[in-house]
């Protein structure tokens, strides 16, 4: 046979081999039982909220399909929901597995994936957040916004005290101090209103809110200043007339839902006349 085509013939057959390769991929957990996790959590961003997953016979499953290409870690550009897994093996071993469609990242190393699997990954973790026996594990105080006037407003987390209890039924506790709410100027953007209302919003409703106060800005960055007590009824309160810093503390029962504590949050409202 002529030595051109000999040539020719192996650099088609290694051209083949390497598109095989490129396009069948690879299935790193095909051969993952149910019994060899044994916890598993998913946290979604958006809404950033973290479900415990008690049986993980349907999440094997999907990952025994999942597909992966050529490594690729341009996922960072990319915008969007995605869905976090945290297994930890029978062995001791703990994988993340981030599905983020068209990518899948496994313990910080993306990968571009076969579209189907990762897609019902990210399904089958917003069914879990959408289902109502799902226990889903706030691993922080959960975000605040105030609405007044028809618009939302984001406030500023302070100091808090918070208790996660983990799977194996161990608790992480977090403990975050912050500044005074007067020495936060630069962080508390105005919200002006014409109306002398406004309602709190809070990602997950706490048990109790136990208290609001308030101080003139006249007194930023004056620690020292006596702060005034606001009118509360459920989640709405009465604002004072002018500007005002506000400080909300809310407390999270640990025994009904497994997470909580307390909270503080400080906003900036103007009232105008």
């Amino acid at each position: 046979m002529n030595k051109r085509l000999i040539l020719a013939f192996t650099c088609i057959l290694l051209f083949g081999g390497i598109l095989f390769i490129f396009f069948s991929g690879r299935k790193p957990f095909k051969n993952l039982e149910p019994s060899e996790v044994l916890s598993a959590t998913v946290q979604l961003t958006p809404p950033e909220k973290t479900i415990q997953i008690t049986k993980t016979e349907d999440l094997t499953k999907i990952l025994n399909a999942v597909v992966l290409y050529k490594k690729d870690n341009s996922y960072t550009k990319y915008s969007g929901q995605a869905v976090t897994f945290a297994l930890t093996m029978a062995d001791g071993t703990q994988t993340e597995i981030m599905a983020y469609n068209p990518f899948l990242v496994i313990d910080g190393v993306g990968y571009r994936t076969k579209y189907e699997p990762c897609e019902a990954l990210n399904n089958y973790a917003n069914k879990l957040l959408h289902e109502n026996d799902s226990l889903v594990i706030l691993q922080n105080p959960p975000a605040l916004s105030i609405v007044s006037d028809e618009t939302n407003h984001e406030t500023l987390l302070g100091a808090y005290a918070w208790q996660c209890q983990n799977i194996d039924g161990s608790s992480t506790n977090k403990d975050a101090d912050s500044a005074h709410p007067l020495h936060c100027k630069d962080l508390l953007p105005p919200l002006e209103t014409t109306t002398d209302r406004a309602i709190l919003r809070f990602k997950e409703e706490p048990d109790e809110i136990l208290s609001v106060c308030c101080w003139s800005d006249k007194d930023w960055s004056n620690t020292s200043a006596q702060s005034e007590q606001v009118t509360v009824n459920g989640n709405e309160l009465t604002l004072k007339a002018g500007g005002y810093i506000y400080e909300v503390q809310a407390k999270w029962n640990t025994e009904k839902s497994g997470f909580g504590g307390t909270a503080n949050y400080s906003f900036y409202i103007k009232v105008l006349e």
